[in-house]
């Protein structure tokens, strides 16, 4: 990361600091960008908002009525895309 990033470098990299997989300098100068620039703090709290509920639906199991329904409407729509309807 260089010193003219944008935020669209450090929007790049967002994963990964998310993660905690970057290196420490890269990740300092991450730091410095997001506590820095107003709309990148917001990004960084919206993806980690959706990161958080996201693993949280993840750890919920689906009611087994709503499986089946879901199972039949996507084995319906398979079978239409085979049979090249549209």
């Amino acid at each position: 990361m260089s010193a003219t990033s944008t935020c669209q470098d450090c929007i790049d990299l967002l994963l990964d600091y998310v993660d905690g997989e970057l290196p420490a300098d890269t990740k300092a100068k991450l730091d410095e960008h997001f506590h820095g620039c107003q709309p990148c703090e917001d990004f960084l709290a919206t993806y980690q908002a959706t990161s958080t509920l996201c693993r949280r639906s993840l750890a919920k199991k689906m009611p087994d009525s709503v499986a089946a329904k879901l199972h039949d409407f996507l084995r319906h729509e398979i079978s239409k895309d085979r049979d090249g309807e549209r």
